[in-house]
């Protein structure tokens, strides 16, 4: 498995296809989710200068993903969803970010499949932790269905509800907020068999110089 993760005003044309049509296939056609997008091409306004994208592959084939923002900015929990806080404030920011359109899926079949889809997760999830903690931010916060917030706690994470859970199309959300802490981190390495102290790199999110930015086809930061 291979991991890229890129600023959204740097993403090759080729690679912005790809993350999109992963996405509507994850959220649009296999979990049925209703959204205002075109067909094949899963593309919002939270898509932005300010967003990175944490991508996950296996042969060149996407398996993975995760969209980052910092809540300082516009982003989806607080734009889309503010019911799901229960009346309290949208947090916003410079220490807590949003990860959002979070997924793993895998290529194969039955257990085999199963099984590394939760592996390419947590993987996922971990560089999300990194990346963020490199940039000063200490948590994440999410909206998601009940199942993949009870699907973290069985990974054994630490994670915080920020409301009682309401229907929607998409099924029951909740939205949680989960700290960038040693212990969630270390638990993350363990699981995924990837060393701790390998941290994604900070990198300005303006910033003309840094792999990754506006004319550049390289990702920010990548691993195997």
């Amino acid at each position: 498995m291979k991991m890229a993760l890129y600023a959204d005003d740097g993403l090759p044309t080729s690679m912005r296809r790809a993350i999109a049509r992963y996405r509507y296939r994850v959220f649009v056609g296999q979990l049925g989710w209703d959204l205002p997008v075109p067909e094949d091409f899963d593309q919002d306004e939270f898509d932005n200068p300010h967003t990175r994208h944490l991508v996950a592959f296996d042969r060149d084939e996407v398996i993975g993903y995760a969209r980052l923002l910092p809540t300082s900015q516009p982003y989806l929990l607080k734009t889309l969803f503010p019911e799901l806080l229960n009346g309290l404030s949208a947090p916003q920011d410079e220490g807590i970010w949003e990860l959002s359109r979070y997924a793993a899926t895998d290529l194969r079949h039955g257990d085999a499949s199963i099984e590394m889809s939760m592996s390419v997760g947590k993987a996922v999830l971990l560089e999300a932790m990194r990346f963020v903690r490199a940039r000063g931010a200490h948590t994440l916060v999410f909206c998601t269905t009940v199942a993949i917030e009870r699907l973290s706690r069985r990974w054994g994470l630490d994670s915080q509800r920020l409301g009682p859970p309401r229907r929607s199309s998409a099924g029951l959300l909740v939205a949680a907020a989960i700290p960038c802490s040693d212990a969630n981190i270390e638990l993350l390495s363990i699981a995924t068999e990837l060393p701790r102290e390998r941290i994604a790199p900070a990198v300005g999110v303006n910033s003309g110089v840094a792999a990754g930015a506006a004319g550049s086809s390289r990702p920010e930061h990548s691993s195997w």
